[in-house]
């Protein structure tokens, strides 16, 4: 279990306030002052939900007891199902849920994520604009239907559309495959992120931006 002193430190690391801390683990901002200051008996559900926030943002607890800041991480995940991208979604909200933050979406048909996840993407929509969690949206040149301000779209060419869809956000890359059965790679690398996002960028330089008069925006 980990202690008051290394959350303290943890927090020290991210420069987080204790406002930061209680917002990226759902607890209430009584709650983390009251475990900092050592008080009450916490669930080991509450310190877990401390620790995932961490972990997420990028901290190690060392047995000595300390803190540090991750060394440079692999990892990935492989995703299956109708389930796959809602995982997605989740560990977007864990990522940025304390101070908001950038995702990028490439290859994207809106129709057929409306198709999919209707429900669940009107939800989603409305917790990250809550959070301050901006996406912006590569289409192909043509499509009209959108689910968000005409502004966070650029259209590109259809041969550059052909790409595998693909989230970027933080140090993860999500690709999507939507054939069946549906399925997401979930990797988590600094190095790889930052050159899907730099190809993200190129296409975003080289995309037309769209006239508000020719695009529609769903009605979730």
């Amino acid at each position: 279990m980990i202690s008051n002193l290394q959350i303290k430190a943890a927090r020290s690391l991210l420069d987080w306030k204790q406002e930061d801390l209680a917002k990226a683990c759902g607890l209430s901002l009584a709650s983390i002052a009251a475990l900092e200051q050592g008080k009450g008996s916490p669930r080991d559900i509450t310190w877990q939900a401390i620790k995932d926030a961490f972990d997420h943002a990028g901290i190690e607890f060392t047995p000595d007891p300390g803190v540090r800041l991750r060394r440079e991480k692999f990892d990935f995940q492989i995703l299956e199902g109708h389930e796959s991208i809602l995982k997605v979604w989740r560990d977007i909200e864990l990522t940025y849920a304390a101070s908001g933050g950038e995702v990028l979406l490439s290859g994207v048909d809106e129709r057929v994520w409306i198709n999919k996840y209707k429900e669940e993407l009107k939800q989603a929509l409305g917790w990250r604009k809550g959070k301050n969690i901006i996406t912006r949206f590569l289409i192909a040149e043509g499509d009209n239907l959108l689910t968000a301000s005409e502004e966070y779209y650029r259209a590109i060419p259809k041969y550059l559309f052909q790409q595998t869809p693909y989230y970027v956000y933080a140090d993860k890359i999500a690709i999507i495959n939507w054939e069946a059965p549906q399925t997401v790679l979930l990797i988590q690398n600094s190095m790889i992120a930052e050159t899907f996002r730099r190809q993200f960028e190129f296409n975003w330089s080289i995309g037309k931006e769209l006239d508000r008069s020719k695009v529609a925006i769903a009605s979730l």
